[in-house]
């Protein structure tokens, strides 16, 4: 992967809260001399994030090969891989995605190699120097979910940019040596909570959160458990009362919120386009993308008291809001999206806004202790044996994190809305919780529950029917061609086992 096609070699600051390496009047020599200086470097890794191919759109792109979601437009190579009826990644959107999660992990490497030597106090060193760890770890773990075992930068070794695919084991090895760093320095300065003005970068919690879930994909539960324990136990952080405020300008700051994209309203790089990105054209007047729509088997899987439902999507007979006016939303008014559903979760900022701006100003999470709590459930009902083959049979030291989570959807104190702790309920739960934030199909997958869900589609529950998808060979998507040319064939699809399983 010849990460110097895209990515500079120094940072270049424009302010501190975003960065452009398109623009970098700095080279080495005058660069990381400070703390101010350290402090854009750092804050230049977010910058990619926000890209429309990052926490635009790009994260929906494979998202849509789940059940939730489809892809509502006529991009081919989008299609085929959602399908699983193609070999070849031609995508233009997942090629940018993959380069700016790159992007991310040379410039938290540039931090992670630079910092140590800037003048400044050594609990601010390892604060910087953490964060740059988790965010490499992040970022691996978002394209390895994709791709299975990638290239590795080693900041000890920047020529070394052209390099093939390790192993998925080694993969998953090097994000979590990434995440271990990070809570050791962490730990160190103690960072379980982040103050109102530095809110969303990663604290402690979404260290341990984050190393919960790889755990949880790389197999190894009693880890997975151990590492969400370290969360929950913590009284830093708590599930917000309303699950439709949460994904509110006035919910933001949560302390359920582990790990946030925060955004501001105009603030060019300060912003992700997703609210805008799942929107009707016909519903806003021409402004809205009208990507991503809802399937028939998402609307099924909630149950009508359920807060999620209408905080996720609506559909006709649903309210939702724009400029200040509550509209009813009819089959003629969102007739663009195909399945008949629009996508509401990253849009309810819309409501206040007296003009459409691309960035609505929501804060986007990208960590919840919500997810923490199911990761954990699951963790303690696969140790007992209860997985997709055995999903009916009940594990009750389970229940109670299973249950946090329902209650909060359905707004009850009480045990009236709980449900039996078997992995069946657990698939569901982590369904309705997470949709649209890009959880379902890899859930899906590593569960090995894909082949059957896929298959089991009709027209009326997903407008694409029955899919095939084939075990052993549908784990992970092609990585982009762009990519592979670049490299001279020095990456590789479809390789050896071992990249795409972890034997």
């Amino acid at each position: 992967m010849k990460l110097n096609k895209y990515i500079a070699v120094a940072l270049a600051a424009i302010s501190l809260v975003s960065c452009d390496l398109n623009k970098e009047p700095y080279g080495p020599s005058s660069f990381w001399t400070s703390e101010a200086e350290a402090l854009r470097g750092l804050n230049a890794v977010y910058a990619p994030l926000y890209e429309e191919e990052g926490y635009g759109r790009g994260h929906w792109w494979f998202g849509a090969a789940s059940d939730d979601m489809i892809i509502n437009s006529n991009k081919t190579a989008d299609l085929n891989m959602t399908e699983f009826t193609t070999s070849v990644n031609s995508s233009s959107g997942n090629y940018s995605n993959w380069k700016y999660m790159y992007r991310v992990i040379k410039r938290a490497n540039d931090v992670i190699a630079n910092v140590p030597k800037v003048n400044m106090s050594e609990s601010k060193k390892k604060q910087f120097i953490g964060e740059a760890h988790f965010m490499a770890a992040f970022a691996y773990f978002h394209l390895a979910k994709r791709y299975g075992g990638l290239p590795y930068y080693d900041y000890t070794k920047p020529q070394e940019t052209n390099k093939p695919r390790e192993t998925k084991e080694q993969t998953y090895k090097n994000i979590e040596a990434h995440l271990l760093q990070a809570i050791g320095m962490f730990d160190e300065i103690g960072l379980w909570k982040r103050t109102d003005a530095d809110f969303g970068r990663p604290n402690l919690g979404a260290m341990y959160g984050l190393l919960a879930k790889v755990y949880a994909h790389w197999g190894k539960f009693d880890l997975a458990k151990e590492m969400s324990e370290k969360v929950l136990e913590r009284s830093e952080y708590e599930l917000a009362p309303s699950f439709k405020k949460l994904f509110s300008v006035e919910g933001e700051k949560s302390s359920e919120v582990l790990f946030n994209l925060g955004n501001k309203t105009g603030m060019p790089d300060n912003g992700t386009v997703a609210g805008i990105i799942t929107l009707s054209k016909r519903f806003t007047g021409g402004k809205g993308w009208n990507y991503f729509p809802p399937t028939q088997s998402l609307v099924n899987a909630y149950e009508k008291e359920d807060e999620r439902r209408t905080t996720t999507f609506v559909g006709p007979g649903d309210m939702f809001g724009l400029k200040n006016d509550i509209m009813e939303v009819t089959s003629e008014n969102i007739g663009d999206l195909a399945t008949g559903y629009m996508c509401v979760k990253y849009s309810q900022n819309y409501l206040n806004m007296e003009v459409y701006d691309w960035r609505s100003g929501n804060d986007q999470p990208l960590l919840r202790l919500s997810d923490v709590y199911l990761i954990y459930a699951e963790s303690v009902m696969q140790l007992a044996g209860a997985n997709y083959q055995n999903r009916t049979v009940e594990v009750p030291a389970a229940a109670e994190a299973l249950n946090a989570v329902r209650r909060r959807a359905f707004r009850v104190q009480d045990n009236s809305k709980d449900v039996p702790a078997t992995f069946e309920n657990l698939m569901a739960e982590r369904r309705r919780e997470l949709a649209y934030e890009d959880e379902r199909h890899y859930d899906l997958v590593r569960w090995g529950a894909a082949k059957d869900i896929y298959g089991a589609a009709t027209l009326e529950s997903d407008p694409r029917g029955p899919r095939q998808f084939v075990p052993g060979q549908h784990e992970h998507f092609p990585i982009p061609q762009t990519e592979i040319d670049n490299t001279n064939g020095l990456l590789i699809n479809n390789p050896a086992p071992g990249y795409s399983t972890f034997n």
